[in-house]
C-alpha cells in the first residue's frame, strides 16, 4: 500500500514540477487527481501500519493514458490462475520514468491452454456417491456433471443399481442369472427354447477330407467325408496316406495276364493310365503288376510319333485334386464352385447370396490380400443383424421386423468449426456403410446444414449456412461426399442453437422470437480476435427447411462445443426446447463431447437421445443405426 502511495504522489509532483515545460500534463494529472483519489490517499496512509493489510485488498484507482502517460497490461502471479496488473511510465522523460504500478487483478479463473484440472468427489441429486471433473472452459471454471458408480443392474451378483437388491429382474428364459446357456448335443433343451438338439452341426475330417457331423438325439452322426479303408489292389489309394497299392504283392491270377486294368498313379503325370499282370518267367510261375503307363504304351499310335509313356491320352475334366487330369500341364485350372456358410434355409433369402471359391493345390478357397485362404468364400453375404434399411438383411424373409419404413425427414447439424474433421469422417463412412444395403430411396429425406463456414481458411466473416435442403439419400451423400474440411479451420462462432432454432421456425406451433425481430450479432470481442458473424445462407427470412407434412421430423447434431447463439436477441436453451417441444413429431438427437454442455438435456426433452461424440466409424455406425432402427418401430415398441 505505502508503494502504491508513494508512486501517486510521484506522479502528482513529478507532473507538477514540469508545468512550465508541459503545461497539458498539469492539467491532465488535476483531472486525474480528484477529491475522491486524495480521500484515498489519506485513509490509505492513516492505515500504513496495519500489518494485517494485503495487497489483494487493495482498491487501487486505474490511470488513463495520455500523450506523456503509457500504460500496459501484464501478467503476474499467482501461476494457479491469469492475473494481471497495469504499469504505467512517463514517457515524456528520458529515460522513462515509472509514475504508477496497480496491484495484480484476476483477468481468469484458471490457464485456458489448460482443460482438465482434477477430478472431485460429489453427490448425485439421488443422493449417490460420484466424481465429477473440474475443467478450465475458456478461462472459467467448470464441472462436468456428477457420475455415479450406480450402473444399470446387470446379472452379475452385485448391488449395480445400489437400490439394495442384488440382480432382481435379471432372470433369462431359463430361469437362471445369466445369459441363456447355448445348445449342446446331449439330448436336452439347453436354451429353454422346447426344441433340443436344434440346428447342431461341426466340421469333421477323415484321412480322406472334410465333411461334417449332425447331432440327433444327443449323438453326434458319423463324419460325412469318406472313411479310410483298407488298402486293395485296384490302384487306388483306398486307405487314403497318399500311397497307391503300397506293400501289396498284388496277385494276379494266369487269367489276369494281359488284362488292362485302368489307373491313376505314379510313374503316371496325368490323365488316366493302364496296367496289366504280366509273367515273371516263362512259365510264369510268378506274375506282378506293371507300373501305371499311358495309353500309347500299350497300343502304339499308327503315325511315328514319339510316345510318352507317363502322360495318360484318356482326357479326363480337371478336378480339385492336386493332378492334372486333362494333360495340359496345369494342375487344377480354371476351377470354380459356388459356396455358402450362412444357416440352412437363408440362400437367396433377403441380401443373402452365395459367393465363389477356386481351387489351389486340390483345396478349395479364395484370395485374401494375396495370400490363399483354405474354404473362404469370396463375395457371399450372409445374415446380418437387421436395420431399419428397406431390406431383408437377416434373411429371415421378414422385412424391418415386418414393420414398414415410416416417412421420416432427417436434418444433420454439424458443427464446422475444424476441431472435428475425424469425427466426420466417420459420419460419412458410417453413412457410405449405410448406402450399401439401403433401398428405399423416397421413404427418408435428408439435409445438411453447418456452422460455422468462412469463405476463406481463418477469414474473421463467419455464418451458418444450410448447405443440403431433405432430398433423397444419394444426392445427400453426394454432398456431404463433396464437402471441404479444410476452409474452415480457424473458425470459432459455432452457432448451432440458432441452427435448430431457425430449423423449425416454419413448423412449430410456438416460436418464443419471430424471425423478423432475429438478427445477427456482427462483431463479436471487439478489441480482441474480432470475428464478425455475418447474414446467414440463405439470409433469416429465406433460412426455411423443405419439412414434409405428416411425416416423422428428426434432427442429429454433431458438435464438441457447448451450445451457442449468435443471434439478436439472443436465443436460449429454454426458448429452443419450447420451440421443439411445440412442434409435432419432432425428435432431437445430438452427438456430444461433454454432457454438461446440456445438448443432452434439449434431446431428452423430445423424447430423443445423447451419444458420445467419436471418431470411431463402427461406433458411430451403431449409434446412427440406433436412431433409424426406432424409424421401424411403431411408438408403442420403442424402447
Amino acid at each position: 500500500m505505502i508503494k502504491t502511495i508513494i508512486a501517486l504522489l510521484t506522479l502528482i509532483i513529478s507532473l507538477s514540477c514540469s508545468n512550465s515545460q508541459n503545461e497539458g500534463a498539469n492539467l491532465i494529472v488535476e483531472d486525474l487527481v480528484t477529491e475522491d483519489v486524495v480521500e484515498l490517499v489519506e485513509e490509505d496512509i492513516s492505515e500504513a501500519g496495519d500489518e494485517d493489510a494485503t495487497e489483494e485488498e487493495e482498491d487501487i484507482p486505474l490511470l488513463v493514458p495520455n500523450e506523456c502517460l503509457e500504460c500496459k497490461w501484464y501478467f503476474c502471479p499467482p501461476l494457479d490462475s491469469v492475473w494481471q496488473n497495469q504499469i504505467c511510465l512517463d514517457i515524456c522523460n528520458d529515460p522513462p520514468t515509472l509514475v504508477y504500478e496497480s496491484g495484480c487483478q484476476q483477468y481468469m479463473e484458471c490457464d485456458p491452454a489448460q482443460y482438465f484440472i482434477e477430478s472431485v468427489e460429489c453427490t448425485t441429486s439421488s443422493g449417490f456417491p460420484g466424481t465429477q471433473d473440474k475443467v478450465c472452459d475458456k478461462g472459467r471454471i467448470a464441472y462436468t456433471d456428477c457420475e455415479t458408480t450406480c450402473t444399470e443392474e446387470s446379472c452379475n451378483y452385485v448391488d449395480d443399481d445400489c437400490d439394495g437388491l442384488i440382480d432382481e429382474e435379471q432372470l433369462n428364459q431359463c430361469g437362471d442369472c445369466g445369459i441363456v446357456p447355448a445348445e449342446v448335443c446331449d439330448n436336452i433343451d439347453n436354451n429353454c427354447d422346447g426344441t433340443t438338439d436344434e440346428d447342431l452341426i461341426r466340421a469333421c475330417a477323415t484321412a480322406c477330407g472334410n465333411g461334417y457331423e449332425l447331432c440327433d438325439g444327443g449323438i453326434w452322426s458319423s463324419c460325412s467325408a469318406a472313411q479310410p479303408s483298407q488298402e486293395i489292389c485296384d490302384g487306388f489309394d483306398n486307405d487314403c496316406d497318399g500311397e497307391v497299392d503300397e506293400e501289396l504283392e498284388c496277385i494276379c491270377t494266369v487269367q489276369d495276364v494281359g488284362v488292362l486294368f485302368p489307373c491313376k498313379e505314379e510313374p503316371l503325370i496325368c490323365g488316366e493310365g493302364l496296367k496289366t499282370c504280366e509273367c515273371v518267367d516263362d512259365a510264369c510261375t510268378e506274375i506282378t503288376v506293371t507300373p501305371c503307363f499311358a495309353l500309347c504304351h500299350w497300343f502304339p499310335p499308327p503315325d511315328p510319333s514319339t510316345c510318352d509313356p507317363l502322360v495318360g491320352q484318356i482326357v479326363e475334366q480337371e478336378e480339385c485334386n492336386n493332378f492334372d487330369e486333362n494333360c495340359n500341364q496345369l494342375i487344377d485350372e480354371n476351377l470354380v464352385a459356388s459356396c455358402y456358410s450362412g444357416p440352412e434355409g437363408t440362400l437367396m433369402q433377403g441380401i443373402c447370396v452365395p459367393g465363389i471359391m477356386t481351387c489351389e493345390a486340390g483345396e478349395w478357397g479364395s484370395y485374401i490380400d494375396d495370400e490363399f485362404k483354405v474354404s473362404y468364400c469370396d463375395g457371399e453375404i450372409t445374415p446380418q443383424e437387421e436395420i431399419c434399411n428397406g431390406l431383408d438383411d437377416n434373411c429371415d424373409g421378414i422385412t424391418d421386423y415386418g414393420e414398414e419404413m415410416k416417412e421420416t425427414d432427417i436434418l444433420f447439424v454439424i458443427d464446422w468449426s475444424g476441431s472435428m474433421n475425424d469425427e466426420i469422417s466417420a459420419v460419412l463412412i458410417a453413412l457410405n456403410q449405410f448406402a450399401q444395403h439401403y433401398s428405399d430411396e423416397d421413404v427418408l429425406q435428408w439435409g445438411v446444414i453447418r456452422g460455422p463456414i468462412a469463405d476463406k481458411m481463418s477469414a474473421p466473416d463467419e455464418y451458418l449456412e444450410l448447405t443440403h435442403n431433405l432430398s433423397g439419400f444419394s444426392d445427400f451423400l453426394s454432398s456431404m461426399a463433396a464437402l471441404n474440411f479444410v476452409s474452415t479451420i480457424g473458425t470459432t462462432m459455432e452457432m448451432l442453437l440458432d441452427a435448430v432454432y431457425l430449423s423449425i421456425s416454419n413448423i412449430t406451433t410456438s416460436l418464443p422470437i419471430p424471425i423478423e425481430d432475429l438478427g445477427w450479432r456482427g462483431v463479436v470481442n471487439p478489441g480482441g480476435y474480432g470475428s464478425v458473424v455475418k447474414e446467414s445462407s440463405p439470409p433469416l427470412a429465406d433460412f426455411k427447411i423443405n419439412w414434409r407434412e405428416d411425416v416423422d421430423k428428426v434432427i442429429i447434431v454433431f458438435s464438441d462445443e457447448r451450445p451457442q447463439s449468435y443471434l439478436v436477441p439472443q436465443i436460449t436453451k429454454s426458448a429452443l426446447e419450447a420451440a421443439m417441444i411445440a412442434t409435432p413429431r419432432l425428435k432431437l438427437y445430438t452427438f456430444s463431447a461433454y454432457s454438461f454442455w446440456t445438448w443432452d438435456e434439449m434431446a431428452i426433452a423430445t423424447g430423443g437421445k445423447d451419444f458420445q461424440l467419436t471418431n470411431n466409424p463402427t461406433e458411430m455406425y451403431n449409434s446412427l443405426m440406433e436412431i433409424l432402427d426406432e424409424i421401424c418401430m411403431e411408438p408403442d415398441d420403442e424402447q
